[in-house]
């Protein structure tokens, strides 16, 4: 069998073992942690049982990283694509999704095993592409991040979710690069407002709606990436190339790559990228998927956006090692913690991350945002009073309703700190914090109507020790009771700013 890290074959023994009894399962794992070679192994094992696989990627860049990964470990396959078709020859083979789709009538030998990669997306596809198997056809998803922005559960597809480890514990073990992870401070969350539990989503959209970077992003690499290979994330096709040439205007070798260059050009440019002789690369989500720059030390992000999984595949970019590579720099420049961070640690530092496999109501949108236009030429912020027929930014005059640049909030980004295991703390400061928890259980014991501020105080150690929220309830909980303590939960819920059905889950 192909040779699979530990964790890789813990997760391939488990996914063999749950279909079993279920007919389709999803595997996470995350960015960088290694999806394609426990593929690779399934492909090679049913290969070996004279049976078929399909590997089913929804991008041209992920069918060409699946094919090469495949052909590194030595598994001969065929590809369906455009211009490509289905070969007798091969019991494996790479799929495109859009191709798959328009050729259901012509398909002559249906797999047995149906590997779908990036499985939280196109989930309708999904559902229809298996409709068209044999019933005895297994089904295995992998993703990085499973859940959608949407709201929709992958549970309507898949019977079970196999975690793989963390991020940090890919970090310890030596398979990711660390990661050194700068944003703004968190101004504006203590002036939101509450509805119960829940924060009111008109003042949080008011909040993530201000369209601000904050920090100039070259000033910032000069201080903090000077020399060191980065990847910057544009808003657009034509920010990305403002943004290359504004670096090459301070000296820099930049360049841009979008979705309209031929393929040998992109590749000649992250090649030299590899090689050194390009600094920077920007980009409009061209990098997020199927593309390896193991080389990158610095990630500047000027492109907000609401899914996680998009966050952090982009920050996944850069935590591949690398010969001589410490860490990767990353540089939150639109304040995205606000969105994807869990009391203002980034999804990255945590041990584990409640994905959203069942699904929730999708978070109701602003219907007023999908009127208001960018500017063709800036394509940043919105202008309140456009006069595009004496704008500087609109020389040939044909526009009429251009907008003004990007706000540049001045701050200076700050590192956000990882939380520490009190095992890894010193002396001094394992007692400085036993104290502190000791000081809010008695405060507890004696006030018990002081229940929010402890709880908000132990949430605040528990943050930065990397505890889970049931360390909070086991510090208050009585020993010698056998019946929940839902107000304690509450209180924790109230804190965290879980959903209201965390408690009875």
């Amino acid at each position: 069998m192909t040779a699979l890290r530990p964790y890789q074959e813990k997760l391939y023994n488990h996914a063999r073992e749950s279909l079993v009894n279920n007919r389709a399962v999803l595997l996470q794992l995350a960015t960088g942690g290694g999806k394609t070679p426990v593929m690779a192994a399934m492909c090679e094992s049913v290969t070996q049982k004279e049976k078929r696989a399909w590997i089913v990627v929804p991008r041209k860049e992920l069918l060409n990283q699946a094919s090469a990964h495949l052909s590194k470990w030595g598994v001969s396959h065929g590809i369906i694509a455009a211009g490509q078709i289905e070969s007798r020859a091969f019991k494996i083979h790479v799929v495109s999704k859009d191709t798959l789709i328009r050729r259901y009538d012509k398909i002559k030998n249906w797999p047995d095993l149906l590997l779908i990669d990036e499985a939280h997306l196109y989930i309708d596809r999904q559902i229809e592409i298996i409709s068209h198997l044999p019933e005895h056809s297994k089904i295995i998803g992998l993703s990085a991040t499973p859940q959608r922005l949407d709201g929709r559960g992958l549970s309507e597809v898949y019977s079970e979710l196999i975690e793989g480890p963390s991020i940090p514990d890919l970090i310890r073990q030596g398979y990711l690069t660390d990661l050194e992870y700068y944003a703004p401070p968190l101004e504006g969350l203590s002036e939101l407002k509450y509805r119960g539990t829940e924060i009111d989503e008109e003042t949080f959209e008011e909040l993530l709606q201000r369209k601000k970077v904050y920090g100039k992003v070259i000033e910032h690499y000069q201080k903090y990436g000077e020399n060191k290979a980065a990847l910057v994330f544009c808003r657009s096709v034509k920010s990305a190339h403002h943004t290359a040439q504004e670096f090459k205007n301070h000296g820099f070798k930049a360049e841009a790559i979008d979705g309209t260059m031929s393929d040998k050009t992109v590749s000649q440019i992250l090649e030299k990228h590899r090689n050194g002789e390009i600094q920077i690369i920007c980009n409009c989500l061209l990098a997020t998927y199927g593309v390896d720059i193991p080389r990158v030390e610095y990630i500047a992000d000027i492109s907000p956006t609401l899914s996680l999984a998009l966050y952090m595949q982009k920050i996944g970019r850069g935590l591949r090692p690398f010969p001589g590579k410490e860490k990767l720099i990353y540089m939150d420049h639109v304040n995205q913690i606000l969105e994807h961070g869990v009391n203002g640690v980034p999804p990255h530092y945590l041990e584990h991350i409640n994905w959203n496999f069942h699904g929730t109501e999708k978070r109701k949108r602003d219907k007023t945002l999908k009127n208001v236009k960018l500017c063709p030429h800036l394509d940043f912020l919105y202008c309140q009073n456009p006069h595009c027929q004496t704008c500087e930014h609109n020389p040939d005059k044909s526009v009429t309703d251009a907008r003004k640049p990007m706000i540049i909030v001045p701050a200076e980004l700050e590192e956000v700190k990882k939380p520490v295991a009190m095992a890894e703390r010193s002396y001094d400061d394992r007692r400085v914090i036993e104290d502190k928890i000791s000081e809010q259980v008695l405060k507890f014991k004696s006030m018990p109507d002081e229940l929010p501020s402890v709880i908000d105080e132990l949430v605040k150690i528990a943050d930065d020790c990397g505890y889970s929220p049931f360390w909070i309830y086991h510090q208050l909980a009585p020993k010698n009771k056998h019946a929940v303590q839902v107000h304690i939960l509450a209180a924790i819920q109230r804190a965290k700013n879980f959903k209201p059905g965390w408690i009875y889950y």
